[in-house]
C-alpha cells in the first residue's frame, strides 16, 4: 500500500517537472522570437503564413504568439532587416514598433 502512494506521488513529481520544463522551453522560444523581431530581424522559430513576394515581410506564426511583418528583404534594398512589427499573444496585440 505504501509503495502505490510512493510511485503515484513520483509520477506526479515527474508530470510536473516535465509539464514546467516544457513551459520554460516554451517561454525561452517566445523571448527568442520576440528579442529578435524587436532588434529588427525576423524571428527563428516560427511558420511564415501569407508571405509577401519581397522574401520576408508577411505573418509568422509561433505556439500562442504571432507577428505580422513588414521589411526589406530584398537584395537591393539599403536598410535590410524589419521595419514594422505588430506581435499577438493569443491573437491580442501586444506590441508594435516602427524602425525610423
Amino acid at each position: 500500500m505504501m509503495n502505490k502512494t510512493i510511485r503515484k506521488d513520483n509520477m506526479k513529481k515527474k508530470t510536473g517537472i516535465v509539464i514546467a520544463a516544457l513551459l520554460l522551453l516554451w517561454l525561452m522560444v517566445g523571448v527568442v522570437d520576440f528579442m529578435r523581431v524587436k532588434s529588427f530581424e525576423k524571428p527563428l522559430f516560427c511558420i511564415v503564413r501569407d508571405s509577401a513576394d519581397d522574401g520576408g515581410s508577411g505573418h509568422y506564426v509561433g505556439l500562442g504568439y504571432s507577428f505580422d511583418i513588414e521589411g526589406n528583404f530584398m537584395p537591393e534594398d539599403e536598410l535590410k532587416g524589419v521595419t514594422k512589427y505588430d506581435y499577438q499573444i493569443l491573437g491580442i496585440s501586444v506590441k508594435s514598433d516602427l524602425r525610423d
